[in-house]
């Protein structure tokens, strides 16, 4: 079935924004500007949950909440998951966008994602992520991938739409019970797959364009993938048949950093071998290959992304996604450790708050 997120016919309806922020201080006048302006004539509440932060976004909050354009809430401080369902309780209309503090919204996002809500069977709309154009090409190369997975999803209803750029019926939610404050990264899958097994349908609008200010160069890359990773297995554990992933993040891709991992064992063990006079090429030649398999799957995606969407950071795949499955076959290791151990889960073990700027020497800590 054909999906509509067309916008004119859309009803002026009100909404609540639910705005998360822990150290968001770099772009979050220009999220707040762009929600304001998209908001304008149209009855909505903009609640903003300050949890915790440690630079200056809470004086830019206050800026905003003295001249009544937002309400500024005290957030739990136990994770993103908390946070937003401390705004989404305090939400008093039908409609929930919700909005990351990285996340600029354009001109027709809450439009366009209200249009797709006119179906009382749609639960969630999520927006479609653009990259700045002077991303960095870690960033660039991020959202190209995003975008190859997007491309096979338009139009259909999907089974996870991605938190920080989606609009929610509010009664869905509550239906389903909020999100779930014991993940990290996942309680965006999480909450999608309790919202499609209660009856609802998902879907992603094209035309309710967000530019998304990824944490950008190869550490804040490392240390995001790495949550990512981890935030996964968190996910899988709750929801098994989940293992080979959702109509977002496919087999194809949940496969790479276990095969990853098993080829640098593999090749670990030829070493070993042959340090011991036992030298067999079986090992090597195996783990070498799946390595070579692996690449060249990324190259090919990459130069498709490239000629797809005209952008030369597609050829910046291989790279890049070596980097991811690496961080991703780290959490496997030590989120399996911990469990073995019998250490609780917690969000913190996987989402971390972007890093405090200083200002003056430009350096983060």
């Amino acid at each position: 079935m054909t999906l509509d997120c067309v916008t004119s016919r859309a009803p002026v309806e009100a909404i609540s924004v639910v705005l998360p922020v822990r150290n968001g201080e770099q772009w979050l006048e220009e999220v707040l500007d762009a929600i304001l302006a998209d908001s304008n004539g149209r009855d909505a509440e903009i609640i903003v949950v300050e949890d915790g932060s440690r630079d200056r976004s809470a004086a830019i909050l206050e800026r905003y909440a003295n001249a009544g354009r937002i309400v500024v809430i005290e957030g739990p401080r136990r994770g993103a998951a908390a946070a937003l369902n401390v705004g989404i309780e305090r939400a008093t209309h039908p409609i929930v966008c919700q909005i990351d503090q990285d996340v600029i919204i354009q001109r027709g996002w809450i439009a366009s994602l209200i249009g797709a809500l006119k179906d009382p069977s749609i639960a969630a709309a999520q927006g479609y992520y653009i990259a700045p154009p002077d991303a960095s090409r870690w960033a660039r190369a991020m959202n190209l991938d995003l975008q190859l997975r997007y491309r096979r999803l338009l139009g259909r209803a999907v089974n996870h739409v991605c938190t920080g750029n989606t609009a929610y019926r509010s009664s869905a939610l509550r239906k389903v019970g909020l999100f779930d404050e014991t993940l990290g990264y996942g309680y965006d899958n999480d909450i999608s797959y309790r919202l499609s097994e209660a009856g609802y349908r998902l879907v992603i609008c094209p035309e309710a364009r967000s530019t998304h200010r990824w944490r950008d160069g190869w550490r804040s890359y490392l240390v995001q993938q790495y949550g990512f990773g981890y935030g996964r297995l968190d996910l899988v554990a709750k929801h098994h048949r989940h293992f080979t992933g959702d109509d977002l993040s496919r087999l194809s891709m949940m496969l790479h950093p276990p095969l990853f991992g098993a080829s640098l064992a593999l090749l670990l063990i030829a070493l070993l071998l042959a340090a011991a006079g036992l030298s067999t090429p079986l090992p090597a030649v195996v783990g070498a290959g799946t390595l070579a398999g692996l690449g060249l799957e990324r190259l090919i995606a990459g130069l498709r992304a490239a000629w797809m969407f005209r952008d030369i950071a597609g050829v910046w795949f291989v790279p890049v996604h070596t980097m991811r499955d690496l961080a991703w076959t780290a959490a496997l290791i030590v989120w399996s450790v911990r469990r073995v151990r019998g250490i609780a889960a917690h969000p913190a073990q996987s989402m971390h708050p972007r890093p405090v700027i200083q200002h003056g020497t430009g350096q983060r800590h």
